[in-house]
């Protein structure tokens, strides 16, 4: 009895250790996919001066289209006769680019928080969709990832923004999301979403190579 109880130990041990292996290997694969998203929105954005805001997506269904009201916000901080309305802009625009820059430098655990935040405050702003979008992948590459709190980001992207440009980057992420938590049939389900809802976007080219790859 004694043994068998050890074994059962070890097996604990050995399985709980393959787990972490696993979601280490997770975190660096998502880590490396948020680095190239953030290069080539960075890429789009370069004109402008803007990362990761609201606009239309680009190449490897990344989240892109800088301000383009960036330099007029701007003229108009320093206006002394600005509305309230208008702070109220500037302050969600520069809390959005405080979070953001944290994502461009890899400082994943301030950014959430930055992001929380931000949401926290603006809660139904102009760069609240980009921001759940943002909070969805930071739970993949923070430590331990959460799958499950980037879903209910991701989700509520499509719930209370299903007009918005990242949808389909969404959908495309809840399929790899629900592919992580071990539900096959319902990540299928978000890509072939993808592929049949927006054919000739990049989230869907991302969609077909995943399913080629993992069904």
């Amino acid at each position: 009895m004694v043994l068998r109880v050890q074994q059962l130990e070890t097996d604990v041990r050995r399985l709980n250790g393959q787990l972490e292996e696993a979601l280490e290997a997770l975190r660096q694969l998502e880590a490396q996919t948020l680095e190239r998203y953030v290069d080539i929105d960075r890429r789009l954005a370069a004109g402008n001066g803007v990362g990761g805001s609201t606009g239309s997506t680009g190449e490897g269904g990344s989240p892109s289209g800088a301000l383009s009201e960036a330099n007029d916000s701007q003229k108009t901080v320093q206006s002394p006769n600005t509305s309230p309305a208008v702070d109220a802009e500037a302050g969600e625009e520069a809390a959005y680019r405080a979070a953001y820059e944290l994502v461009r430098l890899k400082e994943f655990d301030d950014a959430v928080t930055a992001f929380e935040g931000f949401l926290a405050e603006f809660p139904f702003g102009r760069y609240a969709p980009n921001a759940h979008y943002w909070m969805g992948e930071l739970y993949l590459v923070i430590t331990p990832p959460d799958p499950e709190l980037a879903r209910q980001n991701f989700k509520l992207l499509l719930d209370q923004y299903p007009a918005d440009a990242k949808v389909p980057d969404a959908l495309y992420k809840l399929g790899r999301v629900q592919f992580i938590k071990g539900n096959r049939q319902r990540s299928r389900e978000y890509l072939d979403e993808v592929i049949r809802e927006y054919p000739s976007h990049a989230a869907a080219q991302l969609a077909r190579q995943f399913l080629l790859e993992n069904f």
